[in-house]
């Protein structure tokens, strides 16, 4: 009976927690509808990497003169300096997907600008803030004054942060209407196609954006300032303890200050020169680059990001080993693709798709087409020989020959006797270093412009 009678006196203290808890938070209270992991008291031993998932945003993350930057992106870069540890940065644009990830713990930190005061402090944990910004109007130009009437403002994916339009003429007449499926860029576009009158979204993501969209304006600040906060692994006290005080200590620097000015500021040079004229281009041989890619199979922004790693979009230069022209091919590739030194950009640009193709073909079937990409590229730079080999070492040594991580590592390891004379090896000696940095640095781009280039 004693039993019994702590089990319902229980449940009663539990409920009443929980329906003073909403009281509190007011009516617009909800709990996450997914499954939450129970959370273990000890402290997890971590690994050698921090685990970022960055949403893409603006201000954030995009690709400048051939090079991914970004607000936080560049604080990460950071971190991972003064915390001499990899910083593994996970990119990602659906605003649903990042919400469930954000309260799941699959990540040490989930950089993700929604309403977190609308969930018990239990099941997330926040950072310091990074910065603060404050939410403002964005029009047509023309409707400046804002004579559309009724004023229906029209809020991106998982856009919470309370809006105040108390300082604008009849605030009564602005309804807000949210939008689930839809990006602040997407709500920019309907501005431009005049579907809808009123946007909103953060300043410095306005800022980041207004270059690119000159029928736009910048209109009334509509709220305070807030914070942006990531939210931290619940598990991970000792880091998430270490992430915060680094924090505190970092928005001190000069560094820090310049990052807001970079990045933060409505005069910002790499925010305003980031694309040229055109958000969606990244040279002016976009039109060939899709239609060869097209063509062979594989995704344009692959070629744009090859081209730009090996010649900067150069049409006659000349590098070591005879290397040539736009895509930097080598004379014997060349020859097997019917180019001189007298072929135009745009016939080379076409033999580079085919040899591209030609690579995706040898790995398709032999890798995990996450990665296929990665295989293409380093044999793009060293040739698919020594990626062969690569994945032949991986293979007898115990790691995963489909995944990019492991093979890189025999890659590497090729510059090394042992190594480059076991029997499985065919093409010999190779300083494998190199390519896994030219991989590195040719992903990096071609994700970036997966997020900011038309497909």
């Amino acid at each position: 009976m004693n039993r019994k009678y702590h089990s319902y006196l229980f449940l009663i203290v539990a409920s009443l927690i929980l329906a003073a808890t909403v009281l509190l938070r007011g009516h617009d209270f909800v709990l996450p509808k997914l499954h939450l992991p129970k959370h273990e008291k000890k402290n997890i031993v971590h690994s050698d990497t921090i685990s970022v998932c960055l949403f893409y945003h603006a201000a954030d993350y995009f690709v400048y003169q051939g090079s991914v930057i970004g607000f936080q992106y560049d604080i990460f870069k950071q971190m991972e300096k003064d915390f001499q540890r990899p910083v593994n940065i996970t990119i990602e644009a659906d605003p649903e997907k990042m919400f469930t990830t954000a309260l799941s713990n699959e990540y040490d930190i989930v950089c993700f600008d929604f309403d977190k005061s609308n969930y018990i402090p239990f099941y997330i944990e926040v950072s310091e803030p990074i910065a603060y910004t404050y939410p403002v109007l964005i029009m047509r130009k023309k409707d400046a004054s804002y004579d559309s009437v009724p004023h229906i403002v029209n809020t991106a994916a998982k856009y919470y942060n309370n809006l105040d339009f108390s300082n604008l003429e009849d605030p009564d007449s602005w309804i807000i209407q949210h939008n689930p499926d839809l990006v602040i860029e997407d709500l920019m576009d309907m501005l431009v196609d005049k579907t809808i009158d009123y946007a909103v979204c953060n300043y410095n993501e306005a800022i980041t954006l207004m270059p690119f969209y000159t029928q736009l304006t910048i209109g009334a600040r509509v709220g305070e300032n807030f914070p942006r906060i990531w939210i931290l692994n619940t598990r991970n006290k000792q880091l998430n303890s270490d992430i915060n005080r680094w924090l505190s200590d970092y928005k001190e620097t000069n560094k820090y200050q310049a990052l807001c000015e970079k990045y933060l500021s409505p005069h910002s040079y790499v925010i305003s020169r980031s694309f040229g004229k055109s958000k969606n281009s990244t040279s002016h041989y976009d039109v060939v680059m899709k239609k060869a890619a097209a063509k062979y199979g594989f995704d344009w922004r692959l070629i744009s990001s090859i081209i730009y790693q090996e010649s900067r979009f150069t049409p006659d230069l000349v590098g070591f080993g005879g290397s040539y022209g736009i895509m930097q091919m080598m004379p014997v590739t060349c020859e097997r693709y019917g180019i001189t030194d007298s072929s135009s950009v745009e016939d080379q640009i076409w033999a580079g798709a085919k040899y591209i193709a030609f690579l995706c073909n040898i790995f398709r079937d032999k890798v995990d087409s996450a990665d296929l990409y990665y295989f293409v590229a380093a044999a793009y730079n060293s040739g698919p020989g020594h990626i062969l080999d690569a994945i032949a070492l991986c293979e007898k040594y115990g790691g995963d020959p489909t995944k990019w991580s492991d093979v890189s590592t025999y890659l590497i390891k090729k510059s090394h006797k042992e190594y480059y004379r076991d029997e499985v090896v065919k093409c010999g000696y190779y300083p494998g270093k190199h390519t896994v940095n030219y991989v590195d640095q040719v992903i990096t781009r071609y994700n970036g412009f997966t997020l900011t280039k038309e497909e």
